[in-house]
């Protein structure tokens, strides 16, 4: 992390310094797959967000410059602003090679008033030259936000053509590392096949994890018990999208997290409150 004071300060808006965790919710799908369903319009997700006070939500520069009013005054999210872009996810049109690209600079984050910046690392392009541009461009980014004292996010992803993303354990351990050796503040990471993969993935990690969400979960209880088992193995939080905002009840199911991430309480508290009949 930069020895500049900011950047603590900036974190801290981020990790919960009560419990030393964070709950960050994603919006950013939009830049690479479009307005899916439950963000089509990213003001009124982030309207249903509020009530269950996440910790910081994570926007593209545009998303975040629409709705820089919602963010001002006390006990609001922090503004994790996303700075890069990709296609290998897209359908229509379909991508070709598949392109990394950077969309934002630290500068412009920082002039949005961000609290941390968040980029890929991808394993698996169809060609080295494509990683090494992606390595770059991170080293590029990371150097930026030491000099501005703000978070440096970095979400390390094995990818193939034909796979949303791809958890084998050895490149994740792989991609981890990446991102820690290359300055990362923060790893966001997919959870792997269990905990004791998880507790390796925090071992070979020079930064705190906060698990990745990924696609929609098909039940409650099944998320629930992810979250739990990863905190309880280290995770320093999560960052979650479609589970949350896909979510019937996205307030309700970020105070069910929080009862998880911030309490420590179990799943069985965490579904307790997600059933519960009072407001919010």
């Amino acid at each position: 992390m930069s020895t500049f004071a900011g950047s603590k300060l900036r974190q801290s808006r981020i990790i919960n310094p009560e419990s030393g965790k964070g709950i960050v919710v994603a919006i950013d799908h939009g830049l690479f797959i479009g307005p899916l369903p439950g963000v089509e319009s990213t003001s009124a997700a982030i309207d249903g967000l509020l009530p269950g006070a996440p910790d910081a939500i994570q926007m593209t520069p545009g998303t975040t410059r629409a709705n820089l009013a919602k963010f001002h005054g006390k006990n609001k999210p922090g503004v994790v602003v996303r700075l890069d872009a990709t296609n290998i996810w897209r359908k229509k049109p379909a991508p070709k090679e598949g392109y990394y690209t950077q969309v934002a600079s630290v500068k412009d984050a920082m002039q949005l008033g961000a609290d941390a910046v968040v980029t890929f690392l991808f394993a698996g392009y169809d060609t080295d030259a494509q990683e090494a541009d992606n390595l770059q461009t991170l080293q590029r980014i990371g150097a930026d936000a030491r000099e501005y004292g703000v978070p440096f996010i970095v979400e390390p992803l094995a990818i193939a053509k034909g796979s949303n993303v791809v958890r084998d354990f050895e490149i994740m351990k792989l991609i981890v590392r990446m991102a820690s050796e290359i300055g990362a503040d923060l790893i966001k990471a997919d959870f792997p096949e269990n905990k004791k993969q998880f507790e390796e993935l925090v071992g070979v990690a020079s930064a705190p994890i906060l698990v990745r969400g990924g696609p929609k979960m098909d039940s409650d209880k099944d998320m629930l018990q992810m979250v739990k088992d990863a905190i309880d193995c280290g995770a320093a939080g999560i960052v979650f999208g479609r589970n949350v905002w896909q979510h019937d009840k996205p307030a309700k199911i970020l105070k069910a997290l929080a009862e998880i991430v911030h309490h420590n309480g179990s799943v069985k508290q965490a579904l307790a409150v997600l059933s519960s009949s009072k407001k919010g």
